[in-house]
């Protein structure tokens, strides 16, 4: 049994892949899945797919859905994974069932091989981690405050992982390959200082100087307008180094990552 939580919310099995019909069924396995392994209280999973509105006879319709979610694991080809306990449902999980755990096993992973100096295999760890995407953590699902809390973790996670893959790239010289990345980048984080800075690096080596200051005028317009505050003091160091025209094609990144390297 495999799970997918980062995108869309989908059930493989040896009956193939499935997925809930309807809106409360998709929450309710959305909030077994991001507490995995761990009891969820009949009372909690109420409050989690009504909020506020919860009907008079809720706890029947919760027995429905969690029949209905039932009928959906079993059209994968397994019946057995919910289980219930004296105050509410449990999600059982093994190892590399959910591809969040497998996600953030790789990201921890590439990491470590970064810091061990280890750039190549280092970048392939976390390009692999990052190919387990499909979209946005449970599919942007926001009903449920756990849900909501958990993916808002995981893209997090997401963006971190992408900055030190930038990093990684920027160190192996591979500039020019991810302006356009890095340029996507920052249309989907328009906040994200650290994506501005490896742009304008990336653009400078790539002999493209005009276009790297032009990035930062953009950085420092969008921080203003969004939440009034200039760049941090590292983006304006690059662009002070950008506008005298250092060499900074074999210069090392100051991260937390590089300093620890």
């Amino acid at each position: 049994m495999k799970y997918e939580i980062l995108g869309e919310i989908r059930v493989h099995g040896v009956g193939g892949v499935v997925t809930p019909r309807t809106r409360k069924t998709e929450t309710l396995l959305a909030v077994l899945l991001a507490k995995t392994n761990q009891m969820v209280t009949s009372d909690q999973l109420l409050s989690e797919i009504w909020g506020e509105d919860t009907p008079s006879r809720a706890n029947d319709a919760l027995y429905v859905y969690i029949s209905q979610l039932r009928k959906v694991l079993r059209a994968s080809g397994h019946d057995a994974a919910i289980m219930t306990r004296p105050r509410g449902y449990t999600i059982l999980t093994a190892e590399g069932d959910l591809d969040a755990d497998e996600f953030r096993r790789l990201a921890h992973l590439g990491q470590q091989l970064r810091r061990a100096g280890q750039f190549f295999p280092a970048a392939q760890t976390l390009r692999r981690a990052l190919l387990l995407w499909g979209g946005p953590a449970f599919s942007g699902l926001i009903d449920s405050p756990v849900v909501y809390a958990y993916a808002t973790l995981l893209n997090e996670l997401r963006i971190e992982c992408l900055e030190q893959l930038m990093e990684i790239e920027l160190t192996l010289g591979g500039h020019r390959e991810i302006v356009g990345q890095l340029s996507a980048l920052i249309t989907e984080q328009p906040l994200r200082e650290k994506l501005y800075q490896y742009l304008m690096l990336a653009l400078h080596r790539s002999d493209r100087r005009a276009e790297a200051l032009a990035v930062f005028h953009t950085a420092r317009q969008r921080l203003d307008m969004e939440i009034g505050i200039e760049p941090c003091q590292a983006l304006r160091d690059l662009h002070q180094d950008i506008l005298q025209d250092r060499d900074l094609g074999s210069s090392i990144l100051v991260s937390p990552l590089a300093a620890a390297s």
